[in-house]
């Protein structure tokens, strides 16, 4: 059986991040999931945004750059991780395919307005 892996999800474990006057909402807040199993969380806006950036907490602390979305239906991949913008909807999804151990971690959304 694989390893369970504590993926958080959160602004050093705040549920928002506010951009102006702008708040964006992560769920899950937390998920365990077993090593090689996909993940998803979303990130959802309460107002439209220009671009919207994916990041991890580093084991240093400091941000892991993933992605930044800026078109409606935009989609980025990268290994195993792809993220999706759906700017109608105002809101973004990140998902893990075949998590790793190495995905362990806390992740967050920041928003930017145009």
């Amino acid at each position: 059986m694989g390893m369970l892996l504590q993926v958080l999800v959160g602004l050093l474990m705040f549920p928002a991040v506010w951009v102006n006057t702008q708040k964006l909402q992560q769920s899950p807040q937390s998920l365990t999931i077993q090593e090689g199993d996909e993940l998803t969380m979303s990130c959802n806006s309460s107002s439209s945004l220009y671009a919207l950036h994916w990041y991890r907490q580093g084991r240093d602390g400091g941000p892991i750059f993933l992605v930044t979305l800026q078109k409606g239906g935009d989609e980025k991949r990268k290994d195993k991780i792809t993220a999706k913008l759906d700017k109608k909807m105002r809101q973004s999804f990140l998902s893990i395919q075949a998590s790793q151990p190495s995905y362990a971690g806390t992740y967050l959304c920041a928003g930017s307005a145009q």
